[in-house]
């Protein structure tokens, strides 16, 4: 079908919404809230509208399923508030930005990418409105503002959100999107958005965003040529040597990720003592005698839930990556797996899930989807038969 071009604006809301959950703009049950509302009501539009397909990866449906009652028999077992809401909110997120959400914009794709990117100038152009107030006073006026980036005192930012981590996650995307738009478009206003997003990035000073963003660029970069994918791992190599001889890689192992790596050992530790059903959703840090818990989005499903629902679920991020993988190498597909990885290794270092309604589980979700969407398996709906289609 002519697919419309407000289809990939109306994915975009959800990602919008989202942004009020981790800011300090508002409060964060508004923007559970308006979330969850834009998702359900994306799941009926997709589930309604009689030109939209729905795409259905069986072994994917097999993974995230097991995973899900897994969590039902998690509940029955130890019954506690949080897991069952976690329980109902799970299909809801699941269906809208896996299954609905790449079907909005996979035919309107560049314009859901320059609005993604447009939504990550407006938090840099934010955050630097932010920093440049902070240095017009001597009063502090955001608590969260300041901090050293590359040895320059006071100017990191945190944009809109309580947590420059959150400003750093967005960030990531956003740049690796300004990255793909600009291969897409060309121009050099293009170049200059990029270049834009590239600065809030640093200014985040989002270890784990910079790491998943260098990752990401790669590949990115080598859906428009080869060449460009080799370039730009010669410059992530240059890249890491500075960092390694400014002393930034240093600090980094000797503070954030040796702490993290304490914590890892403790959690795996305290899994060892009940692998079937693992902790439950109690309180992690506790559990594992740490001050905060394992900030590992891989460690924390199998905590959580335990080995096997813990499995599943990380074993349809692996199946859903390997399908990405296998498809033709364009820029967009590129693009796809490029933020997709980008993600997988912010998830190494900071704590996500998919089936929640922050930012970082609808980017999830969302590219999940992407990676298992299949061009071939697209095409008119004739009948009832025809709208879904299970591959």
């Amino acid at each position: 079908m002519s697919v419309p071009v407000y289809f990939p604006l109306l994915a975009l809301l959800p990602i919008i919404s989202s942004l009020i959950i981790t800011s300090w703009l508002f409060s964060e049950n508004i923007g559970y809230i308006l979330t969850g509302a834009l998702l359900v009501s994306i799941s009926a539009y997709g589930l309604l509208h009689p030109e939209i397909r729905l795409q259905f990866d069986a072994a994917f449906l097999l993974l995230i399923g097991g995973y899900w009652l897994g969590l039902l028999a998690h509940y029955y077992h130890n019954p506690h508030a949080e897991i069952l809401l976690y329980i109902a909110a799970t299909p809801v997120a699941v269906f809208a930005t896996v299954f609905v959400l790449p079907t909005l914009i996979i035919g309107r794709r560049q314009i859901f990418a320059m609005g993604l990117t447009l939504i990550a100038v407006a938090l840099t152009a934010v955050g630097l409105a932010m920093v440049w107030q902070e240095t017009q006073t001597s009063h502090t006026l955001y608590d969260t503002v300041g901090g050293t980036v590359m040895g320059i005192d006071g100017i990191r930012t945190p944009s809109i959100f309580s947590n420059p981590n959150g400003y750093g996650f967005v960030m990531m995307v956003g740049t690796l999107t300004a990255l793909y738009t600009y291969f897409a478009r060309r121009g050099v206003v293009w170049f200059g958005v990029l270049l834009l997003c590239l600065g809030g990035l640093v200014l985040s000073e989002g270890d784990a965003a910079l790491l998943g963003f260098t990752a990401g660029s790669v590949l990115v970069l080598s859906g428009s040529d080869r060449r460009f994918g080799f370039l730009g791992l010669v410059v992530a190599i240059l890249g890491v040597y500075v960092a390694i001889r400014l002393g930034h890689v240093g600090d980094v192992m000797e503070t954030t990720l040796l702490t993290r790596v304490d914590r890892w050992v403790a959690s795996l530790e305290r899994l060892a003592l009940d692998p079937m059903f693992g902790i439950g959703f109690a309180d992690t840090a506790e559990e594992i005698g740490e001050a905060r818990g394992p900030h590992n989005s891989y460690i924390y499903p199998i905590l959580n839930t335990g080995i096997i629902a813990g499995g599943l679920y990380l074993g349809s991020f692996v199946y859903a990556l390997g399908q990405g993988i296998r498809k033709r190498w364009t820029l967009w597909n590129a693009y796809v797996v490029g933020l997709s990885v980008g993600i997988f290794c912010y998830m190494g270092f900071e704590s996500l899930f998919l089936g929640g309604f922050s930012i970082s589980s609808i980017m999830l979700g969302l590219c999940l989807g992407l990676l298992l969407y299949s061009p071939e398996a697209d095409g008119p709906v004739t009948d009832i038969r025809s709208k879904f289609t299970i591959r």
